[in-house]
C-alpha cells in the first residue's frame, strides 16, 4: 500500500512593507505635474500682483530716486543711454558721499595732485569736480561702470515706454515666475517631484527674493540667470548636442554682461564636461566649440563697443578693484556692509587704479600673515550663513514692514539657510549627482568670501539653497522600517545646524531697521508737498498727507510702554526721528484751528521723546 503525502501547508506569501509617506506622495505627484506646476504658478502670480500694487503704486515706488543709491545711478545711466549715447562714450560714474571722502583724504595726503587736475582743468564746473576727476581716473574712464546689460535693458524701456522705471519693475515680477518654473524644474530632475513641490512653496513664501524683484536693481537677474546657467548646463551635460551647448554659450555670455562674476562658471562647465565624457573626440570637440561660440557671440558687441570708444576691449566691469581692495585690505570693516577707508585704500587706487590682479594683490599683502586673511575669510562666510538680510541700498526690514505682502511670504534667510546646509550634508551622504547645482553654489559662496556679504548679493545662493532645504525636509520626514538610527542622525544634524545657522544668530527685525530709510522715504515723497501745502494754507490737507508718512511708523514704536528703555540705538534714534515728526504733526492741526488733535499728537510726541531721555541714561 502506497503512503500517501501529506500535502504541504501552503506558506502565507509575505506581502512587501507598504511605501512610505515620501514615497506614496512622490508616486501621487508624478501623475500630477502638471497640476502642481500650475498650481505653484498661480500661487507665485498672486503674491506678485499684490507685491507689485503696493510697491509700484504706491510711495515706496520713488525710493529708487534717492541720490546715494545704486538704483538712482541706473535710472541715471540709462537715461544718458536713452537720450542718444548708445555705446556710453564719455566717462559716466558715481559720486556718492564715500567717493567725496575718499577724494577729500587722498587730496590732503597729495595736494600736488589737486593742483595738477586743476591746472588741467580750470572750469571748475558741476561736472569736473576735482574729486569726480579723480574717481573718473581710477575707474578708467569711458570703461562700463557697472556690467552694462541691466542699465541696456532699462535704456530700452525708456526708449520705447518712457516710464521705464515702472515696467522693469513689472517685468522683474515676471522675471520672478520664470525664475521659480526654472528652480522646481532643476528640484525635480535631481530630487525628484516631492522635492521639486516643497521646492516651489518655499520659493513662494521666500521673502527676500520676493523683495528684490521690486528694486531697481538687478539682484532678481541674477537669479534668474543662476538658474538659467544650471539648467542650460544640465541640458548640455545629458543631451550632448551642439545645439545645447550653444545654448548654454549664450546663457553664459548673457549672464557675465550682467555680473561679470559668472564668467568663472565657464571653465566649471568645461571641467564638468570633460570629466563626464572623458575623451577628445570629434563631438566633444564640437560640442566645446559651439560653448565658446555662444558665449563669444553675445560678449562680442562688448569688444567692438570698447574698441569704438578706447576702453579696454574685455573690460566689463571698473568697480571691481576697488570692491575687492576695500573688501579685503587688513582690519577691514567692510565685512557685511559698505564701510570703506579711505586711509586704507587710498592710495592702493592710485596706484594701480583700474587693474584688478595688481589692486587685489596690493591689498592682500597688507595682511602680517596667511592667518590674517584667512580668519577675514571665516569672518565672512559666518556672515554669509547668518541669517540676517544685511541691507545696503535697500532694507528689507524696512520694505516689509511697509508691504503686505512681503509679511505673507514670512521665510527669510534664518529659516532657510540652517535647512539647506543640512541638505547639503544629507545630498553628499546619499552621494547626489548634482554637479552644476554644487558648481552655483560654490560661485556664489566664492563671490561672497572674495568681496563682502550683503542681503542682495546673496539673494541667488537663497535660491540655490532651496531645492537642499526641501530635500533637507523630506528627508527628515522618511522614516526607513528596521533603520531609526539613520532617521535620528538625520534629526540630529538637523537640529544642530538649526541652533548654528539660525537660533545662535537670529536678530530682532527692529534692530535692522535704518533711520536714514525713514528720512530718504519722508524727503522724497512727503517733504515737499506737505511744505507746498502748508504755504498754501491747505492745513487739512497738509495734515493728512504726513499722517499717511505717521501711519507707516515702525510697529515697535506703537508697543512702546511710557518709561521704557530701549537698548537699540537704531531704535532710540527711530524713537526720536518720529518724535519730531508727531511734534510737526501737532503743529500742523494747531495751525488748522483742530486743537484736540493737536493736542494728541504733542502728548505723542513728548511720549517719545521721554522714551529717547530715558534710555540715553
Amino acid at each position: 500500500m502506497k503512503n500517501k503525502r501529506k500535502k504541504a501547508k501552503p506558506q502565507p506569501v509575505k506581502q512587501p512593507p507598504g511605501k512610505q509617506f515620501p514615497e506614496r506622495l512622490e508616486t501621487w505627484l508624478v501623475g500630477r505635474r502638471k497640476a502642481v506646476l500650475g498650481g505653484l504658478i498661480l500661487g507665485w502670480l498672486l503674491v506678485r500682483v499684490f507685491m507689485f500694487n503696493e510697491a509700484a503704486n504706491g510711495p515706496l515706488y520713488r525710493m529708487y530716486e534717492w541720490k546715494e543709491s545704486d538704483s538712482a545711478f541706473f535710472d541715471e545711466w540709462a537715461r544718458t543711454l536713452a537720450a542718444g549715447d548708445w555705446l556710453n562714450r564719455q566717462p559716466l560714474h558715481p559720486y556718492h558721499g564715500w567717493h567725496r571722502e575718499f577724494a577729500d583724504y587722498f587730496f590732503k595726503q597729495h595736494p600736488e595732485k589737486l593742483s595738477a587736475i586743476r591746472f588741467a582743468d580750470p572750469n571748475q564746473g558741476r561736472g569736473s569736480e576735482p574729486g569726480k576727476i579723480l574717481w573718473n581716473n581710477w575707474y578708467g574712464g569711458n570703461r562700463y561702470h557697472q556690467e552694462p546689460l541691466y542699465a541696456y535693458l532699462l535704456a530700452i524701456l525708456y526708449r520705447l515706454i518712457g516710464e521705464g522705471v515702472y515696467w522693469m519693475l513689472f517685468l522683474q515680477s515676471l522675471l520672478g515666475i520664470c525664475s521659480g518654473i526654472l528652480l522646481w524644474d532643476i528640484a525635480r530632475r535631481h530630487f525628484g517631484e516631492t522635492v521639486a513641490g516643497l521646492t516651489g512653496l518655499l520659493y513662494l513664501f521666500c521673502g527676500p527674493v520676493l523683495f528684490q524683484e521690486i528694486l531697481l536693481l538687478r539682484s532678481s537677474w541674477s537669479v534668474f540667470f543662476a538658474l538659467a546657467a544650471i539648467w542650460t548646463l544640465d541640458r548640455a551635460l545629458s543631451r550632448q548636442t551642439g545645439k545645447a551647448f550653444l545654448l548654454h554659450g549664450l546663457t553664459l555670455g548673457l549672464a557675465v554682461l550682467l555680473q561679470a562674476v559668472y564668467l568663472l562658471l565657464l571653465p566649471g562647465a568645461l571641467a564638468l564636461y570633460v570629466n563626464r565624457v572623458r575623451n577628445f573626440s570629434g563631438p566633444v570637440l564640437r560640442n566645446t566649440a559651439c560653448l565658446l561660440l555662444g558665449f563669444a557671440l553675445v560678449l562680442s558687441p562688448l569688444i567692438f563697443r570698447n574698441k569704438a570708444v578706447g576702453a579696454p576691449l574685455f573690460s566689463v566691469s571698473s568697480v571691481g578693484p576697488v570692491t575687492f581692495v576695500v573688501a579685503n585690505v587688513y582690519a577691514t570693516k567692510t565685512v557685511s556692509g559698505w564701510q570703506p577707508e579711505a586711509s586704507r585704500c587710498a592710495e592702493i587706487m592710485e596706484q594701480h587704479g583700474g587693474s584688478f590682479v595688481p589692486a587685489a594683490m596690493a591689498a592682500l599683502q597688507t595682511h602680517p600673515s596667511a592667518g590674517s586673511y584667512l580668519a577675514l575669510l571665516g569672518n565672512k562666510l559666518g556672515r554669509a550663513l547668518n541669517g540676517t538680510e544685511w541691507p545696503n541700498n535697500e532694507n528689507f526690514y524696512f520694505y516689509k514692514s511697509m508691504v503686505p505682502a512681503l509679511q505673507v511670504a514670512f521665510l527669510n534667510a534664518h529659516w532657510i539657510i540652517w535647512c539647506a546646509v543640512a541638505g547639503l550634508f544629507f545630498a553628499a551622504f546619499q552621494r547626489k549627482k548634482i554637479p552644476a547645482l554644487y558648481l552655483a553654489v560654490f560661485l556664489q559662496v566664492a563671490v561672497l568670501l572674495g568681496f563682502y556679504v550683503l542681503g542682495r548679493f546673496r539673494t541667488p545662493l537663497l535660491v540655490l539653497f532651496l531645492p537642499f532645504a526641501a530635500y533637507a525636509l523630506v528627508e527628515c520626514l522618511r522614516m526607513e522600517p528596521g533603520r531609526p538610527r539613520v532617521w535620528l542622525i538625520k534629526t540630529a544634524v538637523a537640529a544642530l545646524c538649526f541652533y548654528f545657522f539660525s537660533g545662535k544668530n537670529y536678530r530682532p527685525e527692529s534692530s535692522m531697521l535704518d533711520p536714514t530709510d525713514y528720512s530718504v522715504f519722508y524727503e522724497l515723497v512727503y517733504n515737499d508737498r506737505v511744505a507746498t501745502l502748508a504755504e498754501a494754507r491747505q492745513w487739512s490737507q497738509a495734515q493728512a498727507l504726513h499722517a499717511d508718512f505717521l501711519r507707516r511708523e515702525p510697529r515697535f514704536l506703537n508697543q512702546l510702554k511710557p518709561g521704557q528703555r530701549l537698548n537699540s540705538p537704531v531704535q532710540i534714534e527711530l524713537a526720536n526721528l518720529f518724535a519730531y515728526h508727531y511734534q510737526l504733526q501737532s503743529d500742523l492741526y494747531g495751525y488748522g484751528g483742530n486743537r484736540s488733535m493737536a493736542a494728541q499728537s504733542k502728548a505723542r510726541a513728548e511720549g517719545l521723546s521721554r522714551v529717547v531721555r530715558n534710555s540715553g541714561k
